[in-house]
């Protein structure tokens, strides 16, 4: 990188950089290797966007208004700091409303709540008021013996919107939890030939396994890669309804300047706006949001490793690497050469499987029924292997140890589940430990 570039980076990171805690954080985003001058600036200015703490229209710096008027966060990394996951809400401290936490709305045939929109907002700009909060409660449903002496308590999670501000949900309404999953390395899983994604797709499980992955597909008919039903095939489609749900921010995809306030919410449709001519009648225009995408694009993978040793063989032969592919190659991208042809590790086959009713959220997603989900990537999970047995695994962060979430999994995984509740204590750590190195 050249000194000015260098230098106007540091400005930019340090200029943008939100108030996290002290302490470090356990993910951390580094640029891909292989990025000349000008994508490493890119990069930095991307990362502000990424860092940028929005605020209330009008305000004086009108590069960064527009928030709202209802949201549930003021930046991206907001919900995922330093490009991790979320944290769900403590259930012995009420109130507490978690860090990435959403609780999406739907019913069958219908996209969202007549009132509440899509996803319920847990904050508001000045002058506006809330749709809610969410109140969160757990309780142990099952306990379940394995080898060795060993109890795994699985426990369920109850959140429900409290203290709602226009009215009840309708009847029809069901809700679902979704805590942020990591973003890093999300510009690798864009680039992974759709035939190597297909490849492995068996909806109708002519082979006879058991599992039957299918693809998820957006409205174009483009294959779904992101999101926890696979509902987008672009990081910007993604980063864009990111933006329109969370922060209640305008784009050219999602134009509306109240973001997911429906028509029954007169006075955040009425609120003073970001939306200006010179940003192309939008409160976040294509060239800030390019620059976006293009940081998230060019964020490193958070680390994975080949299927080597006994406990990725115990992996493979549980049957926990048909869902969660170990490798993929990246296609020839010579746009971006730096993400063209690299050899990733994801854990994923970014396919829908269905993991059964206990798993089920009742919220159908494009072509993912309620049951339906993608298979998250597992790369990054090293960075937590400490915090094993205080994690928030799954869509709705209900697993607190990789074993709780292996066991969780029914329908075309419960072969799977049922092998590794067989396994010895000794073969189990070293698969769960093999889990914690990815």
């Amino acid at each position: 990188m050249s000194r000015n570039a260098a230098r106007l980076s540091a400005l930019l990171l340090a200029f943008s950089a939100p108030a996290f805690a002290a302490d470090p954080l356990p993910y951390h985003s580094e640029p891909v290797a292989g990025l000349d001058d000008q994508e490493m600036l890119d990069h930095a200015i991307g990362q502000a966007v990424f860092e940028r703490l929005w605020v209330k229209a009008p305000s004086s710096t009108k590069s960064a208004d527009g928030l709202g008027p209802l949201y549930n966060a003021r930046s991206c990394a907001a919900c995922h700091p330093g490009g991790g996951r979320g944290e769900l809400p403590d259930p012995a401290k009420p109130g507490e409303q978690g860090i990435g936490v959403a609780l999406r709305l739907g019913s069958t045939g219908s996209v969202g709540d007549p009132v509440y929109g899509r996803q319920l907002q847990v904050q508001a700009v000045a002058g506006q008021t809330a749709e809610g909060l969410l109140s969160v409660t757990s309780r142990d449903v099952r306990r379940v013996k394995l080898p060795g002496g060993t109890t795994v308590r699985l426990r369920r999670l109850d959140v429900q919107p409290v203290g709602l501000n226009f009215g009840p949900l309708a009847a029809t309404t069901r809700t679902s939890v979704r805590v942020a999953p990591p973003v890093l390395g999300a510009g690798l899983l864009e680039r992974i030939p759709e035939a190597d994604i297909l490849a492995a797709a068996d909806p109708d499980d002519r082979d006879g396994d058991g599992i039957s992955g299918r693809p998820n597909r957006d409205a174009s008919g483009a294959l779904g890669r992101f999101g926890w039903k696979a509902t987008n095939a672009t990081l910007a489609a993604q980063n864009a309804e990111a933006a329109m749900l969370d922060l209640g921010l305008s784009t050219a995809l999602f134009p509306a300047p109240w973001g997911d306030c429906t028509e029954a919410q007169a006075a955040c449709r009425a609120a003073p706006h970001g939306n200006q001519a010179r940003f192309e009648g939008v409160e976040i225009p294509s060239s800030m949001m390019g620059l976006l995408d293009r940081y998230m694009s060019h964020t490193q993978a958070p680390g994975a490793t080949p299927p080597d040793g006994p406990g990725g063989a115990l992996f493979t032969e549980t049957g926990c690497a048909a869902c969660h592919r170990p490798a993929f190659t990246t296609g020839d991208d010579p746009a971006n050469p730096a993400l063209s042809r690299q050899a990733v590790f994801p854990y994923t086959d970014l396919l829908l499987h269905d993991l059964g009713p206990d798993l089920g959220d009742g919220l159908a997603a494009g072509d993912a029924a309620g049951g339906e989900w993608r298979t998250p990537p597992l790369w990054g999970l090293h960075r937590l292997t400490s915090q094993d047995g205080k994690l928030a695994l799954l869509h709705d962060g209900r697993a607190r140890s990789v074993a709780e979430a292996i066991l969780w999994h029914g329908g075309e995984a419960d072969s799977a589940r049922t092998r590794f509740a067989a396994l010895s204590k000794a073969d189990r750590d070293r698969l769960i430990r093999f889990v914690l190195s990815l």
